[in-house]
């Protein structure tokens, strides 16, 4: 298992590497050509931009009809020392059939990039979030893999799909409370100091209280499920 791990790092870190380098613009548009897979849903993915002092990740899948874009930032807190991340969710996401990506924050094309260890998949942003480039450059993000766990926590279908009233009724109150509140503990939420849900969260190993209010993170999906839940705790 920990040779496996060694590997997986070595690849990221390629990545990484690689995605800097086109963050740059230290390529050829020549490299870079459309990408056009036969279905629409291969575009789902990690996509990693920036460098290793302000790296970001952009998490692209699909929920029924609705195309669920999340940028992840990641910066070191100063004063503190401490790294954080912070989420930034993209509204109302298209893809056309020439693989042109628009939301209401960013406009790009899904591309390939290829140089002398091979063609990677990507999705090239028209005006980054990055803040370090110039304006008018353009920025790829490499696609390090396959959607496989989005998630951290034992709920994660809150944060990937919609949920339904029926399966929802199946749960006690403890177990719905958690549910609900896993979405802000994956952000980093900070609960009350020595409540009940400190204490549970506390006990998980991916937990880390980053922030006094994660609202404006949250996907509609979230928001949709979270209110949801709410309505069936309500019953109980």
């Amino acid at each position: 298992m920990k040779h496996v791990l060694t590997i997986l790092l070595s690849i990221i870190s390629t990545l990484n590497l690689l995605g800097q380098n086109i963050g740059a613009l230290e390529i050829s548009d020549d490299d870079v050509k459309p990408w056009l897979p036969k279905l629409e849903l291969e575009y789902e993915g990690f996509y990693k931009f920036g460098e290793s002092e302000s790296e970001s990740d952009l998490k692209l899948f699909f929920v029924d009809t609705v195309i669920v874009g999340q940028v992840m930032q990641g910066y070191w807190e100063e004063g503190t020392g401490i790294w954080k991340w912070t989420y930034k969710t993209l509204t109302n996401i298209e893809i056309d059939k020439k693989g042109n990506f628009k939301s209401d924050q960013h406009t790009g094309q899904f591309v390939t990039y290829t140089d002398s260890t091979g063609t990677y998949k990507g999705l090239k942003i028209n005006n980054p979030w990055t803040e370090w480039l110039e304006d008018g450059r353009y920025e790829i993000g490499i696609r390090l893999k396959v959607l496989a766990r989005l998630y951290q926590g034992d709920f994660p279908q809150v944060s990937t799909r919609h949920l339904t009233e029926d399966e929802l009724s199946e749960l006690d109150l403890e177990t719905l409370q958690i549910m609900r509140n896993e979405v802000f503990a994956r952000y980093g939420y900070s609960f009350k100091e020595g409540g009940k849900l400190e204490q549970y969260f506390n006990k998980q190993n991916w937990y880390r209280p980053q922030h006094a209010d994660v609202t404006d993170f949250l996907t509609q999906v979230e928001l949709d499920n979270i209110e949801l839940i709410k309505k069936i705790e309500s019953k109980k």
